[in-house]
């Protein structure tokens, strides 16, 4: 049978897709930041997490406000809002000259 497929894979590598809990727009899943939820709170984590977690636009601040993270997280969207505020900031090299 010469109509075999070949062996070796040229289709690109599968990407997850997630979806953003404030704007829920659909991207592949390193351009979020992912939320997770530890004994009953949220929080931004980095690196390996595990249990329940959300995701949010890692470079979208529209999507940081308290009022669009309320779905998701309820009452503790404010929290989870300037923890993504700080992690943001933390980014961000400082800028010399800058009062």
């Amino acid at each position: 049978m010469s109509d075999a497929l070949p062996t070796t894979s040229t289709s690109p590598r599968h990407l997850p897709e997630r979806s953003c809990v404030a704007c829920r727009r659909k991207r592949p899943q390193a351009e979020f930041v992912r939320v997770v939820r530890q004994e009953g709170v949220w929080a931004v984590q980095a690196g390996k997490r595990s249990g329940r977690g959300a995701y949010v636009c890692s470079d979208s601040p529209a999507c940081w406000q308290d009022k669009k993270l309320r779905r998701a997280f309820g009452a503790q969207a404010v929290q989870v809002a300037a923890q993504l505020l700080e992690k943001q900031n933390a980014a961000q090299p400082s800028q010399p000259g800058s009062a």
